[in-house]
């Protein structure tokens, strides 16, 4: 994978998701894109700030909502490669049909090849029809989940419209294969509750409330950094072994109540053997070896990363933190909000992308400048290695030395003619 696509310098991005947008005039107009921020995104479609798609941008169709995001991308490549494969369908090699396809292809032409016959008949791809109905692109959905290569992400789905919900537990109860079970549904917006997916924690209601930065989990890098502050005596927890913070990469469970510490191979090991999948490179989740709950690796993959490769992020949060903390005790520092802004900048290392025209919220009290969306590069599909898994385990980077290095970076995708499939 081209090492401009994926820095890794950088700490595991905030948010990454896949949406489904829908005409709120036009039901049969629909748009599949990527986003790390998805009410900004949504601003941008119905042209309340600048950017956003071209063939979104007809007044016949605004404004647009977002029925459906598939969450969960440790990267903007993994996005990248999601989104392609969603609009393209026919082409994608994860699709079941294109494999087979591609098999009978090859095949055939061996057989062809064997006999040096230029006469011998071709077998040409099946075409499978439209693939532009809300009815397709769900059943498109539910493949992709299940393929090889995506099924081994850890992904979720949040239903924002009850008739698109229904529609998608419709086509669940008809098809013979089944998701796998890291695969997080969570009824959102007008969906009904549902007892058998108990995700109302996570429940947001509408789009323009989609926490897009790192505000999650900013308990679990607190505490991560308290218990890692004192080195003396910390020991692994599978392995027994001391952990020295400095020169090791540990891990921190993320349950609130638990103190446990693993050596980073020591616990992937752990859970990939737990998982018993012998092709399986990055675990998805696992037990805890102290508190026997089930926690997330990709969570603690971005808690890791943004402790090694996010030195400024780290310390804005832990600043708030502190902030919060007087605040809850009745003793709030007497600062001008000039001071308050300088001192911001001072711990951000004044980080500032200035250049686009859209503030967005951080939900750290800074309105930073995120880039407008670049349109991607007619050959991008060709420089990413569609085989590569998302970056969920490498955080052996060593922490940014450069206080003034931009670390937040926003950008969407942007394919038109891929994307508007109304």
């Amino acid at each position: 994978m081209d090492e401009a696509e994926v820095d890794h310098t950088k700490p595991i991005p905030a948010f990454y998701c896949c949406y489904l947008l829908r005409s709120t005039k036009k039901h049969i107009s629909l748009y599949i894109g990527s986003t790390p921020h998805p009410a900004r995104r949504l601003a941008q479609h119905n042209g309340d700030s600048k950017g956003g798609a071209r063939k979104t941008a007809k007044d016949d169709r605004r404004p647009w909502e977002m029925v459906l995001l598939v969450e969960g991308f440790t990267s903007r490549v993994a996005a990248l490669q999601f989104e392609w494969a969603w609009q393209n369908p026919k082409l994608s090699w994860q699709h079941p049909v294109n494999r087979r396809d591609l098999e009978l292809d090859t095949t055939c032409d061996n057989a062809r090849a064997a006999q040096n016959n230029p006469k011998a008949p071709t077998t040409k791809r099946r075409g499978r029809g439209s693939r532009r109905s809300l009815k397709y692109h769900l059943e498109d959905l539910h493949v992709f989940l299940r393929s090889p290569y995506f099924s081994k992400w850890p992904l979720k789905l949040r239903f924002f419209n009850a008739d698109v919900y229904q529609l998608w537990t419709s086509w669940c109860d008809r098809v013979d294969g089944l998701l796998p079970d890291h695969v997080r549904l969570i009824l959102d917006g007008d969906c009904p509750k549902d007892h058998s997916h108990d995700e109302g924690d996570l429940r947001v209601r509408n789009v323009t409330y989609m926490k897009a930065d790192y505000s999650p989990i900013h308990d679990y890098v607190e505490k991560a950094n308290f218990m890692l502050d004192d080195p003396e005596d910390l020991r692994c927890k599978v392995c027994q072994a001391q952990i020295l913070p400095q020169e090791d990469l540990a891990v921190v469970c993320p349950q609130v109540d638990c103190h446990c510490i693993s050596h980073l191979l020591c616990l992937s090991t752990k859970f990939l053997n737990t998982a018993k999948e012998p092709d399986q490179l990055v675990p998805i989740d696992g037990n805890c070896p102290a508190c026997n709950k089930v926690v997330q690796w990709s969570t603690m993959m971005q808690e890791l990363s943004l402790r090694n490769r996010g030195p400024n992020e780290t310390r804005a949060i832990l600043r708030k933190a502190k902030r919060d903390g007087a605040k809850a005790r009745g003793r709030v520092p007497k600062t001008s909000a000039a001071g308050e802004v300088g001192s911001i900048m001072e711990e951000q290392g004044h980080k500032s992308a200035l250049v686009g025209s859209s503030v967005v919220d951080t939900g750290d009290n800074l309105n930073v400048d995120f880039q407008d969306d670049a349109s991607l590069d007619d050959n991008w599909a060709e420089s990413t290695e569609f085989d590569m898994e998302p970056d969920m385990g490498d955080a052996s980077g060593a922490p940014e030395t450069e206080s003034h290095r931009v670390e937040i970076v926003i950008e969407d995708s942007d394919t038109d003619g891929l994307g508007d499939l109304g």
